[in-house]
């Protein structure tokens, strides 16, 4: 399961893990603040908010060369994009200055209370079964057939989206760009529910020419591959095996970070 359906919204699970860990996290710390010191409901707050931003900052430092391009991007907290570790430090760090020490134990049960939390979801989420390229058929702008079989020898890349979703829009120019410059990673582009001519026309109307847009106007892979919402990205080895999955848009540096994992 790629995330937490709510009506016609899909939170992506990995948030909604990190949502009920802080909430573990204020919850242990609230307690201690009202038995202890009041001092530790205001600290976990604030450690909560320099956590998350040092761990975006620690990310955007990490891919520096690329945010320099679209130095505004470093706002686009909704694409994701975050390294746990800067944020570990940066709380931390700040629990370690304004805490006295015998409030340290205390900062570090609601810790591990978030820590427990998050481990229990994780290990619920893994031991599923491997998931390999589908053997499914599809169709090209021009109508000639391709079955994603025919991908397998080189990493694939294959974007799930659609012209009437705006994230996929966003996406879809930076993807496109990124194709033409890692040519040792294949990129198919399978458009759900739509027609050639929807596709074709938006296509051109934004000056995108993909090498691989395939039509899946019955949606046979968001069934198969159990999507659910748009845009989706999978990303397979050169033998076929699905090595992630993201839900949502996707950032540059984002899908660098994956294309790394590929090689």
């Amino acid at each position: 399961m790629d995330a937490l359906q709510v009506g016609p919204f899909a939170i992506p699970w990995v948030r909604f893990q990190v949502f009920l860990a802080l909430l573990a996290l204020v919850a242990v710390a609230e307690v201690a603040a009202r038995r202890v010191d009041r001092r530790l409901a205001l600290w976990v707050y604030n450690a909560i908010l320099l956590g998350f931003v040092g761990a975006r900052l620690g990310f955007v430092l990490e891919n520096a060369s690329v945010f320099a391009r679209d130095p505004l991007s470093v706002l686009y907290v909704w694409q994701g994009g975050f390294t746990p570790l800067w944020g570990i430090l940066a709380a931390g760090g700040y629990t370690l200055m304004v805490l006295p020490k015998t409030l340290w134990r205390y900062a570090l049960f609601s810790a591990l209370a978030a820590g427990l939390v998050f481990g229990v979801f994780q290990v619920q989420r893994r031991g599923g079964e491997e998931v390999r390229l589908p053997s499914v058929t599809l169709a090209t702008l021009g109508g000639t057939p391709v079955n994603l079989q025919d991908f397998r020898g080189k990493p694939l890349v294959l974007n799930l989206w659609a012209t009437w979703c705006p994230p996929c829009r966003r996406e879809l120019p930076m993807m496109v760009r990124l194709s033409q410059e890692h040519p040792e990673v294949r990129f198919a582009f399978a458009s759900q529910g739509e027609g050639p001519a929807v596709v074709r026309s938006f296509l051109e109307e934004e000056k995108l020419a993909p090498k691989w847009v395939l039509l899946d106007p019955e949606t046979q892979l968001s069934q198969v591959l159990k999507t659910q919402g748009l845009p989706t990205t999978f990303f397979f080895d050169r033998e076929g095996r699905l090595v992630a999955r993201h839900l949502g848009e996707l950032s540059e540096a984002l899908l660098l970070g994956y294309l790394r994992v590929l090689r």
